[in-house]
């Protein structure tokens, strides 16, 4: 059993604007926890676990794993958090099984292996606006990436970034538009970069 005043407890102490927590009842008047709305961990007998990943088993010089859950059925390996760490593996339980899961590209490690070319770093800027442009207005993006300069204002993407069809096609388009090797019409060939789109389309079965 947990008590309410152990549930405000670890709400006060977990929740934050980029750590979003709710709860839900579990058997014998425990609770499961969500963090931005996935399953992170629960409170069982006032005390707080998480589910396991390795990042925070490592912090926690691998102690001994449990299995708690909503029934007896539904039962979760986890770890028992102290809770002066909370916050620290609370974020690295986070990255481990929600952050990299969801993780599409950084575009940024593209102008830092260029560092040293400056003429490589503007080419690849500008091939990423029209590329970035072009999955917004094929509808692979769910917001606008470039603002009212054509300036790129997401270095990092993520699923949720990403339409039910960006998610199936950004990750290879943007593999086929940077390996496209022909400029002869410098960066704007954007009939190479449609051919790649409808290529991929038909490979997915998928209607434009």
């Amino acid at each position: 059993m947990t008590s309410i005043d152990f549930i405000i407890k670890i709400d006060d102490l977990l929740n934050s604007q980029d750590y979003r927590i709710t709860f839900s009842p579990a058997k014998n008047k425990n609770w499961m926890m969500m963090c931005n709305n996935h399953f992170i961990g629960g409170l069982f007998d006032e005390a707080l676990y998480f589910v396991y990943t390795e990042a925070a088993h490592t912090l926690l010089n691998h102690n001994t794993p449990v299995y708690k859950g909503y029934s007896t059925q539904a039962q979760h390996k986890m770890l028992l958090i102290p809770l002066e760490k909370a916050k620290d593996l609370l974020v690295v339980t986070y990255q481990e099984k929600f952050d990299w899961a969801n993780f599409v590209c950084d575009i940024s490690t593209h102008f830092s292996s260029n560092r040293k070319y400056p003429e490589h770093i503007i080419n690849t800027y500008e091939m990423f606006i029209i590329f970035l442009r072009f999955c917004y207005e094929k509808k692979l993006l769910t917001v606008n990436p470039l603002d009212n300069h054509n300036r790129i204002l997401y270095m990092n993407y993520k699923n949720q970034d990403l339409t039910a069809k960006g998610q199936l096609i950004f990750s290879h388009l943007m593999m086929d538009w940077f390996g496209y090797t022909d400029r002869t019409n410098k960066i704007d060939n954007l009939k190479m970069l449609e051919k790649y789109y409808q290529k991929i389309l038909l490979n997915n079965n998928l209607a434009d």
